[in-house]
């Protein structure tokens, strides 16, 4: 990534050729804002909420043009049960209490800390996620997070174990014989060492084999090892092979020197059999089958199986969840049995879910009482079936009592409390996030975060005890992964977006643009534009109703200013701040004029083609929307440029530079009245371009003043939406005083900033 020298001083381009900021070259505004930097050092410069929770946090100037804005818009970083109510500053309410909450990633720093019941080798309490058994020995262990993804999940379930080691002193140890092949336990002298198995080979053709049942773990990796003695005596047999069952996995062969005991080995071998034996073939020079003579024999001794991989099955999903003062709930999710565990650890391979295989996998849950309506069921999961037999996810136990049914009907989620809601959202194949909440009326279900219309379940609630992977009936089972399970028994509706992008982003699910930090494709609004100026108190420009905030960054992406999107209606943008009285009261006999600047851009729009559209409206002394108003307006369609004066009535004197400003490219408008002894004779300047002419009138005198940018403000202070305008704005400065002998400094300065071409 390139980083110019100026960003890596941690400053901006916000000084003018002669090292000047804005207002050291035009000093004492009444207004200033700006996403840059206007006084030469870091100030705050605004406030801005996260579409994908809501959260809002203010940024300097450097950390708007670093980018600390736009990741903190790209970013949910917080998990689940460290993620707080919304209150008017932010998420830093309480605590938002999960009743049950299962993930192999930590689901927070709130997490709960556990004790390892039931494992076979005991460990000090932790913030464990699953409780594992290996398939190789059935040992138990519980492991953190943090265990599960650095390797030490694997090392416990990949531990050698020696699944079969030779004793033939009392005998033949279970071998048995195929194809003219006699095995004899116990044969002493042989090269000076007893209990070998000695294998006599008959004089049939073809195979010679001889076979042990059940010491070759199915799908595992094994090393093996063996002690061989081939007699010189010998007239045919000189060499072996050993094989799985199907006598196609080839472990090892070798022609080892006769007379003399040889270790043969063979290392992370792979069994393809579904029988669990290992046998034996004994061949001739060629490895070849072949004829027996009736007295060839061979012995062996010390053979040894180690298994080096394992599966790993989920005894315990633990309970991560807590109480509002940090207390475990210790909800887990359970299963006993053995061969109805999921899987967590395949042939020795890591998983990162639970896989249930459709048969007979399920874990049980005791809430230690029902839990009644509302409930909010989050989960990850990906469906190897899109049949609804095969897609059981969360079910009571037992065929009595409450009953909360998360399921598959058709092709599509089903919910059902008792009654049967079809959510019309359809079960793929994919990994998936689903919002389940069950509310009588008010229910719905939200895929990768788009909600289904509401539905109606029913009113009862989630049974103490109750399943995942399996339906009350115990005959239908869930055929697929889980990642992630939570459950809250309350509506979650207000935070679901900032749960689901939290979970988004874990997963890489893809959800819709504006919310999708896992993609970069979040929002970010303006809440405050903050008032550089240095005004006591500051003019900050506000707007806490969220659906009027212009936004900062548009699905991810910064929009180097304020993007307002209007259409000219009451969803419009408004973004306006009332300005100090004492600041912009207006005397005509004696102020010493007046200045607007903005900078930006003006998109065209279809809605009132050929009205004003207010890129700095109804500014000083803002009574009405026809008295006692000045403002900037464009017509996006011609960028026709506008500086106008409301001065009593329905009067309207009118600056205009017609054709000045191309819609869509950035500009910079210079308005102001000269002093009072100049008249107050106005001008307007487009990019450099500049209009003089001469008002009728001066400004009426009123009593309220305020800002309207991008939009006008009719009486009352309301929102003119269809003189508001669609575009971006950069910047705006508003001064009580005369500023023409500055306006030459202040263009340069900005076009050089926003790489406008003045004329």
């Amino acid at each position: 990534m390139h980083v110019s020298l100026d960003s890596a001083l941690g400053r901006q381009r916000r000084l003018n050729s002669v090292g000047e900021s804005v207002l050291q070259i035009a000093p004492n505004a009444a207004a200033a804002y700006s996403l840059r930097s206007l006084t030469g050092g870091d100030p705050k410069v605004v406030r801005v909420r996260r579409g994908s929770d809501n959260h809002e946090q203010d940024f300097t100037a450097s950390e708007v043009s670093l980018g600390a804005l736009t990741s903190f818009v790209n970013a949910q970083v917080t998990p689940p049960l460290d993620i707080r109510a919304l209150t008017a500053t932010g998420r830093d309410g309480d605590f938002l209490i999960a009743k049950a909450a299962y993930s192999l990633r930590s689901l927070g720093t709130r997490q709960a800390t556990l004790a390892a019941t039931g494992d076979t080798v005991a460990r000090a309490d932790g913030k464990f996620v699953a409780q594992v058994r290996r398939s190789s020995d059935d040992a138990v262990k519980s492991f953190t997070a943090a265990e599960v993804t650095d390797g030490t999940l694997l090392a416990f379930t990949n531990s050698d174990y020696t699944k079969y080691t030779s004793d033939f002193s009392a005998g033949d140890n279970g071998w048995g014989s195929l194809d003219d092949v006699t095995e004899t336990g116990n044969i002493d002298g042989i090269g000076g060492l007893d209990s070998n198995l000695r294998l006599a080979i008959g004089s049939g053709t073809g195979n010679h084999r001889a076979f042990k049942t059940a010491i070759f773990p199915v799908g595992q990796k094994i090393n093996f090892s063996a002690r061989v003695f081939i007699p010189s005596t010998n007239s045919v047999v000189d060499s072996f092979r050993i094989t799985d069952a199907s006598g196609i996995g080839v472990i090892a062969s070798t022609t080892p020197a006769q007379d003399q005991w040889v270790t043969v080995t063979a290392s992370n071998v792979t069994t393809i059999n579904t029988a669990g034996q290992l046998r034996i073939f004994l061949q001739d020079g060629g490895l070849n089958n072949f004829t027996g003579n009736g007295s060839d024999v061979i012995y062996l001794r010390e053979i040894t199986v180690t298994q080096v991989t394992s599966d790993g099955f989920v005894k315990t999903w633990y309970d991560q969840s807590v109480d509002a003062g940090g207390g475990a709930h210790g909800n887990h999710a359970v299963q006993a049995t053995a061969a109805e565990q999921p899987k967590i650890v395949n042939a020795g391979s890591l998983l990162n879910e639970l896989d249930f295989d459709g048969t007979d996998d399920s874990l049980a849950i005791d809430f230690g009482a029902d839990l009644s309506q509302a409930n909010s069921l989050f989960m990850v999961h990906q469906s190897d079936s899109i049949s609804s037999a095969d897609n059981e996810f969360f079910d009571r136990s037992s065929g009595s009592g409450d009953r909360t049914l998360l399921d598959q009907s058709g092709s599509d989620y089903r919910m059902l409390s008792p009654s049967s809601a079809g959510t019309g959202l359809a079960i793929t194949t994919d990994r998936t996030l689903v919002f389940a909440l069950y509310n009588s009326s008010s229910s719905l279900l939200a895929k990768n975060g788009t909600a289904s219309s509401t539905v109606n379940p029913g009113t009862q609630g989630i049974n103490q005890n109750s399943t995942l992977g399996a339906s009350a009936s115990g005959t239908r089972f869930y055929d697929g992964s889980m990642q992630e399970f939570i459950v809250y028994n309350s509506d979650q509706t207000d935070n679901r977006i900032a749960i689901e992008a939290n979970i988004g982003e874990a997963y890489g699910i893809d959800l819709p643009s504006g919310v999708d930090p896992g993609f970069d494709q979040v929002d970010g609004f303006v809440e405050t534009w903050y008032d550089q100026s240095g005004t006591v108190p500051p003019n900050d420009a506000i707007q806490t109703t969220a659906n009027l905030q212009p936004k900062i960054v548009d699905a991810g992406v910064f929009q180097n200013g304020l993007k307002f999107d209007s259409d000219g209606s009451s969803s419009g943008p408004d973004f306006r701040t009332p300005i100090s009285s004492a600041e912009l009261t207006n005397d005509p006999t004696g102020h010493n004029g007046f200045a607007l600047v903005w900078v930006g851009n003006v998109n065209q729009v279809q809605h009132n083609p050929t009205n004003d559209h207010s890129v700095l409206g109804n500014v000083k002394n803002v009574q009405t929307f026809s008295i006692g108003t000045i403002g900037l307006s464009v017509i996006p369609q011609t960028g026709t440029v506008k500086f106008t004066s409301e001065t009593g009535g329905s009067s309207r004197q009118i600056l205009e530079d017609t054709n000045a400003l191309t819609p869509g490219n950035t500009g910079v408008l210079f308005s102001s009245y000269e002093d009072a002894e100049a008249g107050f004779a106005p001008l307007l300047s487009v990019d450099g371009s500049v209009t003089v002419s001469g008002f009728t009138d001066v400004l009426n005198s009123s009593s309220t003043n305020n800002i309207g940018i991008m939009t006008a403000i009719t009486a009352g202070n309301n929102v003119e939406y269809s003189r508001s305008t669609d575009g971006i704005c950069k910047e705006v400065l508003l001064y009580t005083g005369d500023q023409l002998s500055k306006r030459a400094a202040l263009e340069t300065n900005i076009a050089a900033e926003y790489g406008i071409t003045l004329s």
